[in-house]
């Protein structure tokens, strides 16, 4: 023992320079690729983040405003499939946030001219994540009764979503468990396939499964809506005619006072 530590000691006093003890492994890193901006990478996560809350807030703006006009209750009593209110206030919705895509996309090409070819699939990810968040906003409209809360509780959505999504937090950082349940969330879904589509090209066929996943989001969110509606409707409908049953029995007393 005593001539391992006579042997340690002679080897730490030879050591000139005191940054060989402080740090013996010298590394030099070099990147794979070259001195390029990082819009790339973050592309993906700013393009689902701008739909998703565009969505989430139009889809219940447009709700609200429908609910609070005068002619929301004469709707119902019209011969028009409820369908057709919900389709209207989608395409209305989808009309403004392609609109919206176009002009992220058009900017995008003008830095990112490389990634021109994987622009179309981009878009119709883009198009299936603003369907989700749109009805999933529509269903906070029909949910809330005033408008303050319907939009407040749409932000306190999309944050949620955000926080839950990588962008802020790593997802490797939860665990195991939790990692499992959010990679079935729409915004990492659709943010997963942009970002293999733009960064790593990946082609279609290895992705069509979480697309095929994003896609049954729209319709199982488009069944709630309609559900919603359905409910509403019957609600709105036995409102108005105890309302109505209610002044026919006044107007029925006042005659027979009269």
């Amino acid at each position: 023992l005593e001539s391992v530590i006579a042997e340690l000691t002679a080897n730490l006093n030879g050591q000139k320079d005191a940054g060989v003890i402080s740090n013996p492994l010298i590394l030099k890193v070099e990147e794979v690729g070259g001195q390029q901006g990082r819009l790339n990478y973050l592309l993906p996560g700013l393009l689902v983040l701008t739909i998703m809350f565009a969505s989430l807030l139009l889809g219940t703006t447009l709700v609200m405003m429908e609910k609070n006009s005068q002619a929301f209750i004469r709707n119902f009593f019209l011969p028009i499939r409820k369908v057709t209110f919900i389709i209207s206030t989608y395409l209305t919705n989808l009309v403004l946030i392609l609109a919206q895509i176009f002009v992220i996309l058009g900017i995008a090409l003008a830095f990112l001219p490389e990634s021109y070819a994987s622009f179309p699939l981009i878009a119709l990810i883009l198009f299936l994540a603003s369907s989700v968040f749109t009805f999933i906003g529509m269903a906070v409209g029909y949910l809330f009764v005033s408008e303050e809360t319907g939009v407040l509780a749409s932000i306190s959505l999309g944050s949620l979503f955000l926080l839950m999504s990588g962008v802020l937090l790593p997802i490797e950082a939860m665990t195991q468990n939790f990692r499992e349940v959010m990679a079935f969330s729409p915004f990492v879904l659709a943010e997963k396939l942009i970002r293999e589509v733009f960064i790593f090209q990946t082609a279609f066929t290895e992705i069509w499964l979480d697309f095929v996943i994003l896609l049954a989001y729209v319709v199982v969110m488009f069944l709630i809506v309609l559900i919603i509606e359905t409910l509403l409707h019957e609600q709105l409908k036995h409102k108005f005619m105890r309302h109505h049953h209610k002044k026919h029995r006044a107007t029925q007393k006042a005659k027979r006072g009269a």
